[in-house]
C-alpha cells in the first residue's frame, strides 16, 4: 500500500502564514507592553531612591492626620507612599500595588 500524498492548497498555506504573522505581532506587541512597564518601574523606583517624585502616577491621594499626612502615588503596578509623620520616620517608600500604607507606631 502506498501512503496517500497529502495537498497542500493555497487556503492551507495562507492561513497557515495568517496564523505566523498573527502570532508574530502579538508576541511583539506583548514584549513591547512588558518593556514599557518595566521601564516605568525602574524609572520610578530610581526617583523614589534619590529623594525625587516619581514620574509616571496615575493617581495622586493625600492622606491627612493629626500629626501629619501621607502622599500616595498609585502606578502601573505600585504605589509610592511619601510619609510626613510626626509618629514615623519621614520618607518615601516604593511597593507593590496591593500593599498598604504603614500605620503609625503609636
Amino acid at each position: 500500500m502506498a501512503k496517500e500524498k497529502e495537498m497542500v492548497t493555497k487556503e492551507d498555506f495562507l492561513d497557515e502564514k495568517k496564523f505566523k504573522v498573527g502570532k508574530l505581532i502579538f508576541n511583539v506587541i506583548f514584549w513591547l507592553v512588558i518593556g514599557i512597564l518595566l521601564f516605568t518601574w525602574i524609572m520610578d523606583y530610581v526617583k523614589v531612591r534619590n529623594n525625587e517624585k516619581p514620574t509616571f502616577c496615575i493617581s495622586n491621594k493625600t492622606h491627612k492626620f493629626k500629626d501629619g499626612s501621607v502622599k500616595e502615588c498609585v502606578g502601573l503596578g505600585y504605589k509610592v507612599y511619601t510619609y510626613d509623620r510626626t509618629s514615623m520616620a519621614k520618607g518615601s517608600e516604593f511597593v507593590p500595588f496591593f500593599i498598604g500604607m504603614k500605620k503609625s507606631s503609636k
